[in-house]
């Protein structure tokens, strides 16, 4: 190949790159754009969302930890804790038990594997009962001494269960009559233990049918005086008649009469005597009545107190709502009496039909007697009754 046709070929390259060069130089500019990284995007660092009805999208955690927790606690789980009360030992799971109470976060250190607690403080049969409770899968409660549980709980922190605990006793139709008594009972007895102000004398409203039941028994006998006086002024106890209302009180102030006789009139001036039967006020006015009620009879308050009795009966009685009627009650300031519900028991001696039958006089023997009919027939015999409301505005009940 010649010089010649290899420089023809270079100077034939070089004028049509001449002629490239010049129309590229005629292209637009490229357009300028901002410098973003992939992180500044609209919506980079977000999840994207669907719209598709009835269907929802979730990234969770294939397996939650608490199940795995609790579910390696059931196969593999050391009672590695003992809590000492007195001669009772019982062996807990240590985490789980400081899961659950505050007392024992604060007083389990290290590898520590005993926990004793104060006789004095913890009652034996609430905490084997709490311990029952925390190391249910489902947990439980039982009616029987529900106030024990609760002292236990109170003491070792365990907030979950005093919280069950207060949901328990305010369901009032599990805890109600003799339930609503036994709370009250072992409330006073364990009132050392429980920071919980007038529970005894609360749960004494929800008792009704139960009420004479109640009188019937030892433990009536041995109330304290708040607690009689709270019952005999309740407005919910049943009973055949108000004359049973006196007969209750003389039974608790005979009982010990020595000690309580500074209550008779207290407790006395409880009971609606002018709606008792005409014939039995003058009687005890005339103090014509059993030797247990002549400790009333012969208080120096007494006469007094019988003759407004009287007095407001006789007003009540010819009530016919005019207006002179009216106004001597107002002067002599008489109230209505108390209404209670009525109970119609055919077990006693003196039971009326109904609360607007003419009420019967009957005496503190035969009181007594149908106490002892009560004794015989069981201490569930008060579910068959039927509570009743008189439709008069004043009647001799």
């Amino acid at each position: 190949m010649s010089l010649c046709f290899i420089t023809d070929i270079c100077t034939y390259f070089l004028s049509k790159m001449s002629e490239l060069l010049k129309s590229v130089e005629k292209l637009p500019l490229e357009p300028t754009l901002p410098r973003l990284s992939l992180n500044d995007f609209r919506g980079g660092n977000q999840l994207p969302t669907w719209d598709v009805p009835e269907q929802e999208f979730h990234l969770g955690k294939k397996y939650p930890l608490v199940p795995m927790v609790f579910k390696n606690w059931e196969l593999s789980e050391p009672d590695d804790l003992v809590l000492k009360l007195g001669t009772r030992q019982i062996r807990m799971n240590r985490l789980r038990f400081m899961c659950y109470s505050k007392f024992a976060m604060d007083h389990v250190k290290g590898g520590q594997r005993e926990l004793v607690l104060p006789e004095d403080r913890v009652p034996d049969e609430g905490l084997v009962r709490a311990c029952h409770w925390l190391n249910q899968p489902v947990a439980k409660l039982e009616r029987g001494s529900i106030m024990e549980v609760l002292a236990a709980a109170l003491y070792l922190e365990v907030d979950s269960l005093i919280k069950q605990v207060w949901f328990s006793l305010n369901l009032v139709d599990e805890f109600n009559e003799d339930q609503a008594f036994a709370v009250s009972y072992e409330s006073r007895r364990l009132r050392h233990l429980l920071p919980v102000v007038g529970l005894d004398k609360t749960m004494l409203h929800r008792i009704q049918r139960f009420f004479l039941t109640l009188v019937a028994s030892v433990e009536f006998v041995e109330l304290p005086f708040e607690h009689v006086h709270y019952l005999i002024s309740s407005e919910n106890v049943a009973v055949n008649s108000e004359m049973e209302m006196l007969y209750v009180a003389v039974r608790w102030l005979t009982h010990d009469w020595k000690a309580r006789a500074e209550y008779a009139m207290t407790l006395i001036k409880l009971v609606s005597l002018m709606s008792l039967p005409f014939e039995y006020i003058m009687d005890l006015q005339a103090g014509r009545v059993e030797e247990p009620v002549k400790y009333i009879t012969e208080l120096e308050e007494f006469p007094d107190f019988i003759y407004e009795a009287f007095t407001n009966h006789l007003l009540m009685e010819f009530d016919d709502g005019s207006r002179a009627i009216e106004q001597l009650r107002e002067l002599f300031k008489v109230e209505l009496p108390m209404q209670r519900p009525f109970i119609c028991d055919n077990l006693s001696g003196y039971h009326r039909a109904t609360p607007d039958d003419l009420a019967k006089v009957f005496s503190y023997e035969d009181f007594l007697d149908y106490l002892r009919v009560i004794h015989k027939n069981g201490i569930y015999s008060w579910k068959t009754l039927d509570v009743q409301h008189t439709s008069s505005r004043f009647k001799m009940v």
